[in-house]
C-alpha cells in the first residue's frame, strides 16, 4: 500500500471549545472552518490537523451505541515539535493552561517536554529537542 501524509483528524465531543483551543490558544491558522457543519482543519506547521465531531463518525462506523467515555489510559498523543518548550509553556500558562505534565527533561532521549489536554481531553506533547 502506497500512501502519503494527508491529516490527523481528532474526533472530539465540544467542537466549538476544540476549534477555539487549536485556534486561539495553540494559534493554529485555520484552513477551514465548517464549524456550523461539524468539520474544521487547521495548519500545524507541516502538517494539517483536522476536528470533527465524534457523534458523527460513530453514526458512520456503527459505533453510537458505545459508551462514549470510558475510565483508561490515553491511547494516542499528538506531538508538535518547537524550538523552545519553556518560552512556549510560559505563553500556553499565560493563556490559563493546566499542564498535565510541566517541562521536563528526558535524557534518555535528547528531549526536553511537556504535556498539555485540549478540551477534549485529549493529550498534547509538546517537544524539543536537545541535540
Amino acid at each position: 500500500m502506497q500512501v502519503r501524509n494527508s491529516y490527523t483528524r481528532l474526533l472530539v465531543t465540544d467542537l466549538k471549545a476544540c476549534f477555539t483551543f487549536y485556534r486561539d490558544i495553540l494559534e493554529f491558522k485555520v484552513i477551514v472552518d465548517a464549524t456550523q457543519e461539524g468539520y474544521a482543519e487547521f495548519a500545524a506547521g507541516d502538517m494539517k490537523l483536522a476536528i470533527s465531531q465524534r457523534q458523527e463518525m460513530a453514526e458512520i462506523i456503527g459505533s453510537a451505541r458505545l459508551p462514549l467515555h470510558a475510565e483508561c489510559q490515553d491511547r494516542a498523543v499528538l506531538v508538535f515539535v518547537v524550538a523552545d518548550v519553556e518560552t512556549v509553556c510560559h505563553e500556553l500558562k499565560q493563556k490559563g493552561i493546566k499542564f498535565t505534565r510541566e517541562p521536563m527533561s528526558n535524557p534518555s532521549y535528547d528531549l526536553k517536554t511537556a504535556y498539555i489536554r485540549d478540551p477534549d481531553g485529549n493529550l498534547i506533547g509538546i517537544y524539543q529537542y536537545m541535540i
